[in-house]
């Protein structure tokens, strides 16, 4: 700031006093304020912007804003089944416990990360606990979609569809741990015994809880 125009704020917290020099043209006036006034300034000083999230997508209960204009987005997904394939087989209908899905999308709206998460079968809060998943290409939390094009999504609404179109993404067996199902199946195996299951099936004789929590997911 040009030092012929400039204002000076000098606080004296044991006097507890606040002092206002305001320099003009090289005249320099000074005043004491209350500490009412000085919070009032800067209070009025402060913008608040309001964010507008424009429609979310259907089950969205976690929304995350990047300062570099990204978002992340936590769904939860109400399907208990889908059409998945493993080397070649299909298998129709397929029952699946309760999942949840995380994407991070850039300000132009591509998806370039996804989370995958098994959660037990209750409505979303903090302190839901968390289980391993039991097939593939998810480690920890993280998703990996090999090269399979993630699509850009003009409207962030349309980010409901996402986690159909990655549960419809051929299955290998990538990241498949046979720890991580309670029968200790290997993938096939796994997948033949459970298609005729019903979900609530996962929750008594499959599913490993990973000590994580819902909370753990979103972050």
């Amino acid at each position: 700031m040009n030092a012929k125009n400039e204002v000076v704020i000098r606080i004296s917290p044991d006097q507890q006093r606040i002092r206002v020099e305001n320099t003009n043209g090289g005249v320099i006036s000074c005043k004491e304020i209350t500490e009412q006034t000085f919070y009032d300034c800067i209070k009025q000083s402060v913008r608040n912007e309001e964010v507008q999230s424009g429609f979310l997508p259907a089950n969205c209960f976690h929304v995350g804003i990047g300062n570099d204009g990204s978002h992340s987005y936590c769904l939860w997904y109400p399907e208990l089944y889908a059409d998945i394939s493993y080397f070649g087989t299909e298998y129709p209908n397929f029952p699946l416990p309760r999942l949840v899905f995380g994407f991070h999308v850039s300000k132009e709206g591509k998806v370039f990360s996804c989370k995958l998460g098994v959660m037990e079968d209750k409505p979303p809060a903090e302190d839901v606990g968390m289980f391993v998943y039991p097939f593939s290409n998810v480690g920890g939390f993280n998703l990996c979609t090999g090269n399979n094009e993630l699509p850009t999504y003009k409207k962030v609404s349309a980010l409901a569809n996402l986690p159909g179109y990655l549960l419809r993404l051929p299955n290998n067996n990538d990241s498949f741990n046979a720890k991580n199902n309670r029968l200790h199946m290997e993938y096939r195996a796994l997948l033949n015994h459970l298609k005729d299951k019903e979900p609530a099936y996962y929750y008594t004789d499959v599913l490993v809880p990973n000590g994580k929590t819902l909370k753990d997911f979103i972050r």
